[in-house]
């Protein structure tokens, strides 16, 4: 099979209309998961995908964290600190986290660190906020959205969708949840959406960008499992390059907690690294 040829964008305004489209378009779909061969065969926009698990991870930790999640007996100790929440559960992780994350950034100067929205605007976010249900369950919802810049947002995902075991090992996929979570966050960054109250509906985005790399960092939940994706993108580009990154596969459960990795985990949601620093920048085509 041959290379895929990329039709050219005109301007960015193509680049935020595709993200509604393939929003909806894997929304309908049947499919979790989907493999870093299929993604890469897109015809719309050219995306590399990649497994970046083994890469070390270099957070700036912004003053305070580091002290504060040493001395959360919450965090460090969940079976026998987590208070009134209870100790949590493989079901319950995320509600749990966002109750420790909360606790824990009571105690961190406000400007340093973003505290996060449980509540998401938008078309697109909005539909991962409300949940998408399957067999009568919400098997996919957002939880929480932490907008460290205009253009890099991290997004909290509980995703209980059935897989196997060797599934949720495998690091040659992105989860469908992942994708509509990247997609929406473009869109948010780039457009600004207002919400007419006598309509009762989202009045037309503006498109607000101008330039630079977008980047959105998705932290999702699975039953036993968190897994962290990093995608960046710049749609100023004639021929912008989609790229998504699988950055972390973590076991998650009771029985086998470890303290370190947990740590890990509120920093890609706290403090995530910018992937935008390894990109290289390209002028458009005169």
């Amino acid at each position: 099979m041959g290379l895929v040829k990329y039709e050219p964008f005109e301007e960015a305004q193509e680049f935020s209309d595709l993200m509604p489209s393939l929003f909806k378009l894997f929304g309908l779909s049947d499919y979790a998961t989907y493999p870093f061969s299929f993604l890469q065969k897109s015809k719309d926009v050219k995306i590399i995908c990649n497994d970046a698990t083994s890469k070390k991870v270099e957070f700036a930790t912004p003053a305070g964290l580091d002290d504060a999640l040493q001395k959360s007996e919450m965090i460090n100790s969940p079976k026998t600190n987590s208070g009134i929440s209870g100790a949590p559960d493989d079901h319950s992780w995320t509600g749990w986290t966002l109750i420790a994350i909360g606790s824990l950034l009571d105690g961190i100067d406000r400007s340093r660190v973003s505290r996060g929205e449980s509540v998401f605007d938008g078309p697109l976010l909005g539909v991962l906020c409300e949940g998408l249900v399957a067999g009568w369950h919400r098997q996919v919802v957002g939880y929480q959205i932490y907008r460290h810049r205009p253009q890099h947002w991290a997004l909290m995902i509980r995703d209980h969708t059935p897989l196997d075991s060797k599934k949720k090992d495998a690091k040659d996929y992105f989860l469908l949840s992942e994708i509509m979570g990247i997609t929406a966050i473009f869109y948010r960054q780039m457009n600004e959406i207002k919400w007419d109250p006598s309509g009762h509906e989202f009045l037309p985005a503006k498109l607000t960008y101008k330039d630079g790399i977008l980047t959105a960092t998705i932290v999702t939940f699975l039953i036993g499992k968190v897994r962290v994706v990093q995608a960046s993108c710049d749609p100023s580009q004639e021929h912008p390059e989609l790229k998504i990154s699988l950055k972390g596969v973590y076991d998650l459960s009771l029985s086998r907690y470890n303290k370190a990795m947990f740590h890990e985990i509120v920093k890609w949601l706290l403090c995530p690294p910018d992937p935008a620093r390894e990109l290289p920048l390209r002028s458009r085509t005169p």
